[in-house]
């Protein structure tokens, strides 16, 4: 089994939205990320999606984004984004998930010898408005659901060895590369791998903090900074 990752699909097949209009190479993207997708990845692996999955405003927007990815091979595991609109009620999603689909906030799963967990992140707070009212409370909610989502994988994992990824949709860290609040806790958790996205320009992605620190092995799986090729994460 392979784990794969792609992050930020943004489909909008039920209400088209013209992503070109940011940049030239998201012409046709939901077409590269299909040829890249049959090409590389079987119906025995997964694939992870952290973030920015539709565009859809409404659960009967998004049918047809759920439908195409249930078309396409292997596991799909999926955790909330900033611009996933459509996400509210974690029990209604995945009362309408189609079966190769799961949806994870707050919690965990455990694929074969993998344990999977995901949560609604929040950006790394700017040191100018670190205490901010609204800023404190977005970080506490991420807070609170990273911790449920470790603690839910605690209880599934077997053995420190064992892979434990973590979705979160924002990059863990800032572009100077200071950690979040989160960091710690991935760390003191014994997280293998955590896979973000959200960023979509050069310069981000050349900042971004990517590879092995403190155990950690960070990967950037934003769809147009892979070249919208989903990119392995590991094979058990």
């Amino acid at each position: 089994m392979k784990v794969w990752a792609v992050s930020d699909l943004h489909l909008s097949f039920g209400r088209p939205d013209r992503r070109e209009r940011f940049a030239d190479r998201w012409r046709n993207h939901a077409a590269k990320i299909e040829a890249a997708w049959r090409e590389s990845i079987s119906r025995t692996d997964v694939v992870l999606i952290p973030g920015d999955v539709s565009s859809a405003r409404n659960h009967r927007d998004l049918q047809p984004d759920l439908n195409w990815l249930e078309s396409l091979p292997g596991l799909k595991i999926l955790s909330p984004g900033n611009h996933d609109g459509w996400w509210n009620n974690l029990a209604k999603i995945r009362a309408m998930l189609r079966p190769s689909l799961r949806a994870l906030e707050g919690d965990a799963l455990k694929v074969d010898d993998v344990v999977v967990a995901g949560a609604r992140s929040a950006p790394v707070p700017h040191r100018d408005d670190a205490d901010a009212p609204a800023t404190r409370a977005a970080v506490d909610r991420a807070v609170a659901g990273l911790d449920a989502a470790l603690n839910d994988a605690a209880k599934l994992r077997e053995s420190p060895e064992q892979p434990l990824i973590m979705l979160w949709h924002f990059p863990p860290f800032d572009a100077y590369g200071r950690a979040g609040p989160w960091v710690e806790r991935l760390e003191a958790a014994g997280v293998t791998h955590c896979v973000y996205g959200h960023l979509h320009t050069q310069t981000q992605w050349a900042t971004a903090v990517q590879g092995t620190r403190q155990g950690v092995r960070y990967q950037c799986a934003a769809a147009d900074a892979i070249g919208f090729r989903p990119i392995r994460v590991l094979e058990i």
